[in-house]
């Protein structure tokens, strides 16, 4: 009964297979695709620090043809959310491909190559986590079976013998740092269109007032780390990181918090996203530490300042340009919630890192290899053949025509 839902082109369901854990779904006896659980493939806790359980069909090609939500734990649905509105979020998924990258909620930057889908008032954790769970999953079932090919690159390591003491503006000055600054104005423009248009916005003539000064770093460099901790500081938070783990900066002074108030034990940090490759990433309270002081000459008074720690299964990749995401959110009744995102983005400088050769021809695990584009011209090659023919035909009329108009027959059968 759930095949219609997730594989509607199917008619029945073949053997299923072990690793990885799916089912072969055909149609007139030819496997055409198939489906799997989000749970047995790529688990990811949600607010309740329970994985959202999800039944996902995927074609051959790669492509998302439906998704059923099976399990969930997730208070929020307890407070009046009705469960149908799951329901209407992942049917959004449907056509999408494993080799794009795709976004939860409203971004005021939309950038190239990134496909967005419409979150759910008052339950942003969940669907983002719902999102990527999807994505992630889809993708990995797509390597195991060769729909995706080329192998897992090597991320980056650091050169841990390579530290330069610099000031914090010399840090900027060379990238190393990323920045994020929004007014009050800023914010208000963003929720224009909304419900929450007018909420808790700024007084006339305080427009211009700072709404959050953000700044972030990648800590494991020690030309960066060092600078920025001090050195009893950097050596304890580099002693505390196992194989493959990076830790990240988050600080901040302004009138609106990037770790929020309503933070509970066991749960997210449900007002930042880290955007690496096509995969994003949320911190829990077992991911961060207390960033004790900045210690670099002329850096900024930034109050609010902690720690985050990227775990080895992110897959992180220092050498790859990363996002963070700030999610600012306003209330607009007793349970709905608008929340409006604006991401900046940072890439480590390269000297700072041993980067290994890239994997050629390769869709890499979590990370965009394949442009968006690529696919869109691959599935209009007829379209394409047919505008570069009348195209050529159209510059041979534009430079020949004193030698056609001399042969009306041949013209008049041209045009």
């Amino acid at each position: 009964d759930w095949l219609p839902t997730v594989f509607p082109e199917a008619d029945a369901v073949g053997e299923p297979i072990e690793e990885p854990p799916v089912l072969p779904v055909l149609r007139d006896g030819e496997v055409v695709g198939y489906v799997f659980e989000t749970n047995d493939i790529a688990p990811i806790p949600a607010y309740s620090g329970h994985p959202v359980n999800m039944r996902v069909g995927m074609s051959l090609e790669g492509r998302i043809t439906g998704v059923e939500v099976l399990d969930h734990s997730e208070p929020i649905m307890l407070v009046g959310i009705p469960e149908t509105v799951l329901d209407d979020f992942v049917e959004q998924y449907a056509g999408k491909s494993v080799r794009q990258k795709v976004r939860v909620g409203l971004s005021r930057q939309r950038r190239e190559g990134y496909e967005h889908v419409d979150a759910i008032s008052g339950a942003t954790v969940t669907v983002v986590v719902m999102g990527e769970g999807i994505m992630r999953s889809a993708r990995q079932v797509a390597r195991a079976l060769e729909i995706l090919e080329g192998g897992v690159a090597e991320p980056a390591t650091v050169r841990e013998d390579l530290f330069e003491e610099a000031s914090w503006a010399e840090l900027k000055a060379q990238g190393a740092i990323g920045h994020l600054h929004l007014t009050r104005g800023q914010v208000d423009e963003a929720f224009v269109g909304t419900d929450a248009e007018g909420v808790e916005a700024a007084p006339e003539g305080r427009e211009e007032e700072t709404f959050i000064d953000l700044y972030f770093a990648y800590l494991n460099v020690p030309t960066v780390g060092r600078n920025l901790l001090g050195e009893r500081q950097f050596e304890q938070l580099m002693e505390g990181l196992a194989e493959g783990e990076h830790a990240l900066a988050i600080m901040a002074d302004g009138r609106y918090s990037f770790k929020g108030s309503g933070f509970v034990r066991g749960g997210i940090y449900d007002r930042v996203l880290i955007h690496h490759g096509a995969r994003s990433d949320q911190f829990t309270d077992a991911d961060m530490r207390r960033l004790w002081g900045v210690e670099a000459e002329g850096a900024p008074r930034l109050p609010e300042r902690d720690i985050f720690i990227m775990r080895e299964e992110a897959r992180f990749d220092p050498a790859q340009p990363w996002e963070l995401e700030l999610l600012v959110r306003r209330q607009v009744g007793a349970l709905d919630t608008e929340f409006v995102g604006f991401a900046a983005e940072l890439k480590v400088p390269e000297r700072f890192l041993e980067i290994p050769e890239p994997v050629a021809d390769a869709m890499l695990e979590d990370d965009e290899a394949r442009p968006l584009w690529v696919s869109v011209w691959e599935d209009r090659v007829m379209h394409i053949v047919v505008l570069g023919a009348g195209l050529g035909v159209l510059t041979f009329i534009l430079l020949f025509q004193d030698w056609l108009a001399k042969r009306p027959r041949l013209l008049h059968t041209i045009r």
